[in-house]
């Protein structure tokens, strides 16, 4: 579940001409599995609130037997709890406040857009590459995530014959393995909702022969020994990612 909408909290208070006032605070962007709340209030006696979710009264059974719960229901005072999940996603709350002032009658809406996070998708632009014989380093692009949700890190899994789980919050990752051969890391972003989509590279790392070892031993111009080391290296399989 991704959305790219943009959503700011903020809280509306409206003086009315009757010198009502009508509060609205609608619920900040969450994440999967957690909980949006809405509050609605006025400061007559003679005007209560209620609250409609896409067309249907929050008390609806349709509305209830899914979660969503109401507390002071056609009271001055009201807010409405909404479970974080998928189906909700873009949910249009209203908040309408009715009712008698002075002789007269009185009606008001005010209304919001209900975002919700999801798990995050898959990084972008994986790739693995050897640094050195013995090393290599992963770097990845973030997935997208709407602007109130902050990333929490990066879990990376590297597997050989053994499994090493790492976690970073930057997005690139160098690793020395003890021993040589072919490994699968796979990287997956972290919300407060949890783990995203994981996406999957491999990379092998060549086994390394030490050939024809020579050593030359000799004396320089100022009489001091100096030790001269030639080695020859051999690579017995390429790269592969």
């Amino acid at each position: 579940l991704q959305s790219k909408m943009h959503f700011v909290l903020t809280a509306f208070l409206f003086t009315l001409a009757q010198g009502i006032q009508f509060s609205f605070i609608p619920s900040p962007v969450i994440v999967i599995h957690q909980v949006a709340v809405y509050y609605c209030s006025v400061n007559h006696t003679g005007v209560s609130v209620q609250w409609i979710v896409n067309n249907t009264a929050s008390t609806d059974l349709s509305i209830t037997e899914k979660g969503i719960v109401t507390h002071g229901a056609a009271e001055m005072d009201s807010n409405l709890s909404i479970p974080g999940v998928p189906e909700f996603n873009n949910t249009i709350i209203f908040c309408i406040a009715s009712g008698t002032v002075n002789e007269g009658s009185f009606f008001d809406t005010r209304n919001g857009t209900l975002l919700i996070q999801g798990l995050l998708s898959n990084v972008g632009d994986l790739i693995c590459t050897t640094i050195n014989v013995c090393c290599f380093v992963c770097s990845w692009t973030i997935p997208y995530s709407l602007p109130e949700v902050p990333i929490l890190g990066f879990n990376v899994n590297i597997t050989s014959e053994k499994i090493t789980l790492m976690h970073t919050n930057s997005t690139e990752l160098s690793y020395c393995p003890s021993d040589f051969g072919t490994y699968n890391i796979s990287v997956a972003g972290l919300n407060d909702g949890g783990e995203g989509l994981t996406d999957s590279t491999q990379i092998t790392l060549p086994l390394v022969l030490l050939s024809n070892v020579q050593v030359n031993i000799e004396k320089d111009n100022i009489n001091q020994w100096i030790l001269h080391i030639t080695i020859q290296l051999i690579i017995q399989s390429t790269h592969q990612w």
